[in-house]
């Protein structure tokens, strides 16, 4: 018997609460189950269960091993059904929130590939630059960039996107071009804020692996990427940013990298959603389609 099919008998005597009972739900003799359940204790090196003749209760490591095994194991069925499943036995409605830039610049123009795949599928898509509640909103699955909080939401991490301080040609030439943190005295930083009034602004880098941020003076506070993106180009001061969201303004040099070897530290991008149990193939599919596209889109930008 295989590993998964270990993990599938170890959760059914989990859910079932015995041996015997287990023994009848996958149509396996009981003698089967205890020899499953002890070749598995053996493999592992640890004891998952507790056995008295009136009781069966994991242990902790069993406790950890079973909400490994079905997060696995959920998985596993959820890459065999994306393969399995036609394409038209997929539909109805999914609701999707991201950042503007990212379905702007990158979803957007790659769905009609997506939709063709899965001609009855229809997406719904809302373009927010802070949090969402899933639940109460009624929306599937959402993208997310930087650090989250703790929460019930299950998190996968897509990858991490490198940011970069630039600013336009016509503010360096105004300001001078920064050498050192040291200099950033006499320059601006254009300042981001999910929510207002605005906290003092403040620059992010790194020296030596540590994570460090200067105050800066600010003249303008915007709460959107696009307005944070356009007022760079005005030449109001100083952004930091993802590198792959203004990749193509640094190729055209509407846009200059200062300060390459202060870099900020880089950010997650994740893709969440609201439980492991019964996850909609819908989301499944969106999942596998929309890792593959940022990681070919927003990592190792060179």
């Amino acid at each position: 018997m295989d590993r998964i099919q270990q993990m599938e008998v170890f959760i059914q005597v989990m859910e079932s609460g015995s041996f015997t009972k287990a023994a009848d739900a996958l149509n396996m003799p009981r003698s089967t189950i205890s020899t499953v359940i002890q070749t598995l204790e053996n493999r592992l090196g640890v004891q998952l269960l507790h056995r008295t003749t009136r009781q069966l209760t994991a242990t902790q490591d069993g406790m950890r091993y079973l909400e490994t095994a079905n997060t696995l194991i959920q998985q596993f069925n959820a890459t065999e059904r994306m393969f399995q499943s036609e394409p038209h036995q997929i539909q109805g409605r999914l609701r999707i929130d991201m950042p503007s830039r990212i379905a702007r610049r990158i979803v957007i123009p790659a769905l009609p590939e997506f939709l063709s795949l899965y001609p009855q599928l229809n997406i719904e898509l809302s373009m927010k630059d802070r949090m969402v509640d899933l639940v109460a909103d009624g929306v599937d699955c959402v993208i997310r960039v930087g650090e989250l909080s703790d929460s019930e939401l299950i998190c996968q991490k897509l990858g991490d996107l490198e940011v970069i301080h630039c600013a336009s040609p016509g503010y360096l030439e105004a300001f001078g071009i920064p050498e050192s943190i040291d200099d950033l005295s006499h320059h601006h930083l254009i300042h981001y804020a999910i929510q207002m009034p605005a906290q003092p602004a403040n620059l992010a880098y790194q020296t030596d692996g540590e994570c460090l941020s200067v105050p800066m003076q600010s003249r303008i506070t915007v709460d959107n990427a696009e307005a944070y993106i356009a007022s760079a180009l005005a030449g109001m001061g100083i952004i930091e940013i993802p590198k792959y969201d203004v990749q193509h303004l640094l190729e055209n040099n509407t846009l200059r990298e200062i300060l390459p070897d202060s870099k900020p530290g880089p950010l997650p991008l994740s893709f969440l959603y609201p439980s492991r149990k019964n996850l909609s193939l819908r989301v499944d599919v969106f999942r596998a389609w929309i890792s593959q596209l940022l990681a070919t889109t927003c990592f190792n930008q060179a």
